[in-house]
């Protein structure tokens, strides 16, 4: 176990050399960019369930400072399907890791999986980050904790994050990344996210109408926990959704949908900014 440790950490400060050197001038990034970045494994994964879709992945710091500082918690993307997981967003959890951020990425159910869709879905992410609550009380607890998710994965981010559970951890922050925040709305749109948004919750804004307004985000207060970030040119999920009431919105000028996920992007240095303040 020693001599993997090591190894993974060389490959890390590899990657940290060679691969991360960014200008931060992309834009509009295209999803076939984020695929194509360098990225490091997982080193573990923890389980939260019997379903093997059910895990947690840890992409640890590669060194940290004098205190055992940030734990970053990240929900991917891909509009609830199963279509998409967590793999497409490895670059990005390699990138955070290499600069003194611990990484924990929840695997889920999504909508074509047994179990998947609302509420199931949802529930995974509860479970998961209950279960990531009693593994930090097992081992070390993290001095800053941040969740944070992706499109639809922002969404679920927003949404467990406004949860009043003692058994969940208590987060310092709250971060929705391109989030869909008004899921009525955005089931009605006609782009292919849009579309599959009465997929999951199998049933349009009128037939599912209360399961609609549960799964909305409504944050009754805010004291900075609540970050919306969004780009002005993102073309999958209108930037009308970063107002959420009692989040603070972050606007990026130019920023795509993708622009989150590449650390050579004006998107990423804002995201990894938010993350790193106090």
């Amino acid at each position: 176990m020693l001599r993997r440790a090591v190894i993974f950490r060389l490959l890390t400060i590899l990657y940290c050399v060679f691969a991360l050197m960014p200008a931060y001038g992309k834009e509009q990034v295209a999803y076939k960019e984020i695929l194509e970045l360098p990225f490091i494994e997982a080193q573990k994964w923890l389980s939260y369930g019997d379903d093997p879709l059910q895990k947690i992945g840890v992409w640890p710091a590669a060194q940290h400072s004098e205190a055992h500082e940030t734990a970053l918690v990240f929900i991917h993307g891909g509009c609830w399907l199963n279509a998409f997981d967590y793999h497409h967003a490895k670059g990005m959890y390699s990138s955070l890791a290499s600069q003194g951020i611990d990484v924990y990425v929840i695997s889920y159910r999504r909508t074509g999986d047994e179990g998947g869709g609302w509420p199931g879905t949802f529930n995974d992410i509860t479970n998961a980050l209950s279960q990531l609550s009693t593994y930090w009380q097992k081992t070390t607890i993290p001095m800053k904790k941040v969740l944070a998710g992706h499109s639809a994965g922002g969404h679920l981010a927003l949404l467990a994050g406004r949860q009043d559970n003692a058994e969940m951890p208590a987060f310092d922050k709250v971060i929705g990344l391109a989030a869909i925040t008004d899921v009525a709305t955005y089931a009605v749109g006609e782009n292919s996210c849009q579309t599959a948004t009465p997929a999951f919750f199998d049933g349009t804004p009128a037939e599912k109408a209360d399961d609609y307004a549960d799964a909305t985000p409504r944050l009754t207060e805010n004291t900075g926990t609540f970050v919306t970030l969004h780009g002005d040119q993102d073309n999958i999920v209108p930037v009308k959704h970063a107002y959420l009431s009692n989040a603070t919105a972050m606007i990026v000028n130019g920023g795509g949908h993708f622009d989150w996920l590449h650390p050579e992007t004006p998107s990423f240095r804002q995201f990894l900014t938010i993350i790193k303040e106090e």
